[in-house]
């Protein structure tokens, strides 16, 4: 059957554009004679095909609705997950078989999902008002922030500690939300407020809770070794029950929206945090209660005798494992450090703190470096000027060297050296002069490559010689000469007397 929308433009076709039955019938993909029966419709006929009749709902009966019901009961009761529940097609085909339900199925998919929706109605939730002792309890949170760091555009985590019901806060940044820095964190906190409080709340972070188990946490070791250390006990909301430790999840928000609108621009991490420090201070001394109107400096400073007294500090860091690898590298997460050449394919240990890495094989430090994140490696130049020395013509390639910076006496000797040497010898002159920094410091070396420039001698041995001089030169190297001598000069002879005599007897 055509509907009425096509019979409605074959007519307009005909009528009012004039177009011939034969051009309309090949447009529309009918035949003359449909095009031509449409055309000749008279006013009845159209009005009766335009009429539709009202489809009535099926009728559904309180037996019907109590069959539905009681499935619906029955899968809550036995507690089935939600992808094994009855469909609204199965509970149709299950009643209409049983002669409880003889309508559409349309009608009974919008019985069932009305049901539905009513059974799983969240009821509006509510909470218990609680109150803690002064110094009893801290909550602690962390929150996402972006900032500018030396330059560059990157993510911190903003964490929040703060004392509930009495708008005592403190907040730190640390570009990592890993258990160095929530130990940092901790640190930090407690030596703010002058000691360690009795209880800390948290959220579920993964740092500290392994697993969830109703009630019950799986603390992981950090967890348990930070409690152990500071002597708190931990406790943790329920999942997805931010109220529970709305204290600090209201700090962070103030903490973000006073220190962190726009793009705040550091020149580090530390000077970062020196901000925030003084303006957690700052607010305290000059702050008051929003709802007791007490002073925050008293409230703040009756928390001394009601807190735990501090262990020791100590430095929070995370251990792992790993292999040097062909480069001088050992891998941590997706950054990359040297060590030197000589512990190539060892077992190394690393240590790892918020802001440095640590490298050790068998208890000694063989190598230090900042902490990176992001997408940069740390390459120390020093553990690669052994293999420089043997390759000088990879100096400018080499991305130690690359990432290095050099004193500006150091780069107008390295120039020098160039146009004296040409670039192969130059590199390998340059390599040299480095190297003088495992015999004399960093310093000396420096005013030494100074001296030669104003001298106008470019080469390493001249370097060399004016640092030898300058070594002779001072008194404390003078002493340690006279040690290495066999015979101190204070017990040379110089009385020539009897050597005098001597000639006189030959003589005669």
């Amino acid at each position: 059957m055509i509907r009425m929308d096509e019979v409605n433009k074959i007519r307009k076709k005909f009528f009012v554009k004039g177009e011939p039955r034969g051009g309309i019938a090949k447009v529309c993909r009918r035949s003359w004679d449909t095009v031509n029966r449409i055309v000749n419709m008279d006013r009845e006929e159209l009005e009766k095909r335009g009429k539709r009749p009202q489809r009535q709902k099926t009728v559904m009966t309180d037996n019907v609705i109590k069959a539905i019901n009681d499935l619906l009961e029955y899968e809550a009761a036995a507690g089935i997950k939600k992808k094994q529940r009855y469909t609204a097609y199965q509970i149709y085909k299950e009643l209409s078989e049983q002669g409880v339900y003889l309508g559409s199925r349309r009608r009974m998919e919008e019985v069932v999902s009305k049901l539905r929706a009513e059974r799983n109605q969240v009821k509006q939730p509510t909470f218990l008002p609680l109150e803690f002792p002064l110094g009893s309890a801290l909550q602690v949170d962390h929150g996402e922030v972006e900032v500018e760091i030396d330059g560059n555009r990157v993510k911190g985590y903003l964490f929040v500690a703060s004392v509930p019901g009495q708008v005592l806060r403190y907040c730190q940044a640390f570009p990592t939300k890993a258990s160095e820095a929530w130990g940092e964190f901790h640190e930090r906190a407690f030596h703010f407020f002058g000691g360690s409080f009795s209880r800390l709340i948290y959220d579920n972070d993964s740092v500290l809770v392994k697993k969830v188990m109703g009630k019950e946490r799986k603390q992981t070791t950090f967890s348990i070794s930070l409690e152990e250390h500071y002597g708190f006990e931990s406790h943790f909301c329920n999942v997805r029950a931010g109220n529970e430790k709305g204290a600090v999840e209201n700090g962070v928000g103030y903490c973000r929206r006073r220190f962190f609108t726009g793009l705040p621009t550091f020149k580090s991490w530390d000077s970062l945090n020196e901000l925030l420090s003084s303006c957690c201070l700052k607010d305290i001394q000059q702050g008051t209660h929003y709802k007791t109107k007490e002073k925050l400096s008293e409230l703040f400073a009756s928390l001394e005798g009601k807190l735990m007294p501090l262990p020791p500090s100590k430095s929070w860091c995370r251990w792992v494992e790993c292999r040097v690898d062909k480069c001088q590298l050992v891998t941590v997460g997706h950054h990359q450090y040297s060590v030197p050449e000589k512990f190539v394919g060892s077992k190394v240990r690393v240590a790892l703190t918020y802001s440095k890495v640590e490298i050790e094989k068998d208890g000694e430090k063989i190598s230090i470096h900042k902490r990176k994140y992001g997408k940069e490696d740390s390459l120390a130049l020093d553990h690669y000027l052994d293999q420089l020395q043997r390759k000088p013509g990879a100096f400018s390639y080499a991305k130690a060297s690359k990432q290095a910076t050099f004193d500006p006496n150091l780069t107008k000797m390295r120039d020098r050296l160039s146009d004296k040497y040409g670039k192969n010898k130059a590199n390998r002159q340059f390599v040299d002069l480095l190297l003088l920094q495992r015999r004399w410091s960093q310093k000396e070396v420096i005013r030494g490559v100074q001296k030669a420039l104003d001298l106008g001698a470019i080469d390493v041995s001249a370097v060399e010689n004016i640092l030898c001089q300058q070594n002779l030169s001072s008194r404390t190297d003078r002493e340690e000469l006279q040690k290495l001598m066999p015979i101190q000069p204070a017990q040379w002879d110089f009385n020539l007397s009897s050597y005098k005599e001597l000639c006189q007897e030959v003589a005669l």
